[in-house]
């Protein structure tokens, strides 16, 4: 096959703090025609930095598009040659102000001409696509993630590009939609399309990619022929801890331990929760549920089914139109103090030891402050004088900082120098280490709190989860990934417009019913 792209010698460099950080190093990468191409790594490896480079100026090296040497020096001109990208950052990609049709307009350059005929190519590129039914007049602020996900691989495929560059496409994205998506993928290699996808899930580089290469630290460790490799490999399980070995340099166990325990006390409380979209839909129809400590309620179903305007009306982010949210403490006198918390103020709730990852980081990030700021932001209020602790703010936040594998030069850097998964690093490393008050568990709500995590970390986010459940926390788990709720889960909530279908225990849940359900089926129905 004919190489349509090549990459010799690639650097970037950033500098920050007075560090300077070699994200690509000398890098060599080339992809062929009619070709799916994954590229794997760790957070910080360098993927995203190196398919950057083909809609900026690298610092050095050169690229070549069908054996001649071009200069993409913005995204104008890669569009020009036929390169298309959908970003992981979708903060940074989508406006959040305009609407799904303002935003494939602001980078058509003269494909579409009016916003009409553009909402016309979006409504049958939809379909075409198989990507889903969302209206080109909503606004982006409107959509739920795997809604914004949708949209920014819509971008990247509107303008028929020769070239497509995907980056963490399928994070958001249900199984049924992962499947419709390398379908799709599958349907335009054939045509001649080439195609790079960056990618954590492992599986999906083993099943659907051609070639696999492999970055750490800012180099190119390995590129593999995954047929070849395939057949060598005794099962995917052994294919999988292979790539995790060499993106981390070292054997990544998979395995997780989920101890069985008895659920201990209820400790929080939803009873009859009914709230409303932004555009004024019922999307939490009744919904009640219980959370105990020592155990994880799995929250499952496709995304924009109101899972997360339900965890936006717990926390008062959102108002809630009927229904309660009431947090059980301990017992004074064999009476079980029972608070409400429907529209207490965030503060209040979060002083309750309510601790939240939320699925857009963005909400619990403050950009611009330090990394060391930002993982005090729970506790320097607790410091129980007017001067804050410094000697044991700086012990505390670089030893979470050690802990969570947050890569960054100093603790003194801004969140906003971090990769995306380090940013996730930090939010992760405050919620879960949140310390409720005297008598009480921490209460954990976590959405999507592996998004955008390479292998190991991934690995060790779901040991945290599972470490809090031993410890007694009541952790409720919103997450697209379907595998990931299985394996963590001890009972498995299925909402679907907004109600929940049914809950079942882990030992009774299975892919299939709980798929079923995700689609409209009761649990009676899913079980026969």
């Amino acid at each position: 096959m004919e190489t349509v792209l090549e990459m010799q010698n690639v650097c970037k460099t950033f500098y920050g703090d007075g560090v300077e950080i070699h994200a690509n190093d000398n890098v060599n990468f080339s992809l062929k025609q009619g070709e799916i191409h994954a590229l794997l790594g760790e957070n910080g490896a360098g993927k995203s930095t190196l398919v950057n480079n083909l809609f900026r100026r690298p610092d050095s090296g050169t690229i070549l598009l069908r054996g001649k040497e071009v200069e993409l020096s913005n995204p104008i001109a890669a569009l020009r040659h036929g390169l298309a990208i959908a970003r992981q950052d979708l903060s940074k990609s989508l406006i959040e102000r305009h609407t799904v049709a303002e935003n494939i307009l602001s980078i058509s350059e003269g494909f579409f001409l009016s916003l009409s005929r553009i909402e016309r190519e979006i409504t049958s590129a939809l379909n075409k696509y198989e990507l889903g039914d969302i209206d080109p007049k909503t606004k982006i602020w409107k959509l739920s993630g795997g809604e914004k996900q949708r949209v920014e691989i819509l971008k990247a495929l509107i303008t028929d590009p020769e070239i497509i560059i995907l980056d963490e496409p399928t994070s958001m994205l249900t199984p049924p939609e992962i499947v419709n998506l390398f379908r799709l993928l599958n349907s335009l290699r054939s045509q001649g399309k080439s195609i790079i996808i960056i990618t954590h899930h492992l599986e999906e580089a083993i099943n659907y990619c051609d070639r696999i290469t492999v970055m750490r630290h800012g180099e190119v460790v390995a590129t593999l022929e995954t047929e070849k490799e395939k057949n060598a490999w005794a099962s995917e399980e052994e294919g999988i801890r292979h790539l995790a070995t060499l993106m981390v340099g070292k054997e990544v166990l998979y395995e997780l331990a989920r101890k069985k325990m008895e659920p201990g006390k209820l400790t929080a409380e939803i009873q009859g929760l009914f709230a409303t979209n932004d555009m004024g839909d019922t999307v939490v129809n009744g919904v009640s549920l219980q959370l105990k400590e020592n155990q994880i309620l799995g929250i499952a179903g496709i995304s924009g089914n109101g899972q997360q305007e339900l965890v936006e009306a717990m926390l008062h982010w959102r108002k809630v139109d009927s229904g309660k949210v009431l947090i059980h403490g301990k017992k004074i006198d064999d009476v079980s103090i029972v608070q409400d918390i429907t529209g207490k103020s965030i503060r209040e709730i979060r002083d309750l030891g309510i601790a939240y990852i939320p699925e857009d980081r963005r909400k619990a990030l403050i950009l611009d402050l330090s990394i060391r700021e930002n993982l005090i932001l729970n506790s320097y209020r607790k410091s129980g004088g007017l001067f804050i602790d410094q000697k044991s703010i700086v012990n505390v936040t670089e030893e979470l900082i050690s802990i969570f594998k947050i890569k960054t030069p100093s603790a003194l850097s801004s969140v906003r120098s971090l990769s995306g998964g380090n940013r996730q690093k930090v939010v992760v490393a405050r919620e879960t280490t949140l310390a409720p008050p005297e008598g009480r568990k921490l209460i954990l709500i976590a959405e999507n709190p592996t998004f955008g995590l390479d292998v190991g970390t991934t690995q060790f986010v779901r040991e945290e989860l599972l470490r809090l459940r031993e410890e007694g926390a009541a952790i409720m788990l919103i997450s697209s990934d379907l595998t990931e709720v299985l394996a963590l889960s001890d009972r498995i909530a299925v909402m679907y417009k907004g109600k929940i279908m049914g809950i079942l225990n882990s030992q009774e849940a299975t892919r299939e019913k709980v798929g079923l359900m995700m689609g409209g089926s009761t649990l009676q129905e899913a079980i026969e």
